[in-house]
């Protein structure tokens, strides 16, 4: 199974790598096999010049299943050998921009989060025509502490926001905004805790196994996250979720 995926990989490199203005092209594959529901392959093809248009990419992937074409075709998405593959084309001056602000400590991901910095220091290099991605990494690597403690900061605002509307849907008794926030809360703590750790952050998959591997955690944390993410209402109701938020809250602001 393994090899059937690496050679579905590999024939895959073959064609983006034939475009002129590719420059690097990474993967990153998500669950374990192709019985994790969680599973797919996920390229990110850095360019130096425009995106092949969606008629050539459809030529190229002629034998593939169920391609579509999406986010104002800078992603396509299809079947091949069973296997599900993604493929995002990035700009390579758009991300050395975005990390140049990182560097110079602007706030350029600090409402979203570092995912894309994870992408780009941890996925796993397949094809490279410069030294641009080493680079970037090195410069990652180098992130300094004012980097740190500004996106800290900027997360624990978004953070404490959601548990405001969380509180505020709590009293209202309002169900869909409460699991609103209460998503909203989650990925913002968790967020604050990767800064904390000067870790960058995983997908949303990922970000559970992520988090219970911080070292630097408030002891009582993950027993109250376990409790948080608790679906029984009679057991869990919004009232008592709503406690243990702000626990949670003071926990991290405290560390």
């Amino acid at each position: 199974m393994k090899r059937k995926i690496e050679h579905a990989i590999e024939g895959i490199i073959a064609r983006i790598s034939a475009w002129e203005s590719v420059d690097t092209i990474t993967v990153v594959e998500s669950g374990e096999d192709l019985y994790d529901p969680y599973f797919f392959i996920s390229f990110d093809v850095f360019l130096l010049g425009p995106i092949p248009d969606e008629e050539a990419r459809r030529r190229v992937f002629s034998d593939v299943v169920a391609f579509e074409a999406l986010q104002n075709n800078r992603k396509d998405r299809f079947l091949l050998n069973d296997i599900p593959f993604r493929i995002e084309y990035k700009d390579v001056s758009r991300f050395t921009d975005i990390v140049h602000g990182a560097k110079a400590s602007e706030s350029l991901q600090r409402d979203t989060g570092t995912y894309v910095f994870y992408r780009l220091r941890h996925a796993r290099v397949v094809y490279q025509q410069s030294d641009w991605l080493d680079q970037v990494r090195a410069d990652l690597d180098s992130l300094d502490d004012q980097f740190w403690v500004g996106l800290r900061a900027s997360l624990q605002a978004s953070m404490e926001h959601s548990l405001g509307d969380l509180s505020a849907a709590t009293v209202r008794d309002d169900a869909l905004f409460f699991l609103i926030s209460a998503a909203g809360f989650i990925r913002s703590i968790c967020s604050v805790l990767f800064a904390v750790n000067k870790r960058f952050e995983p997908s949303g998959r990922a970000l559970l196994d992520g988090v219970c591997e911080l070292p630097i955690l408030p002891d009582p944390f993950l027993g109250r996250l376990e409790s948080f993410l608790q679906s029984d209402n009679a057991s869990m109701p919004p009232a008592r979720k709503r406690e243990i938020a702000e626990l949670m809250a003071r926990s991290v602001l405290a560390l």
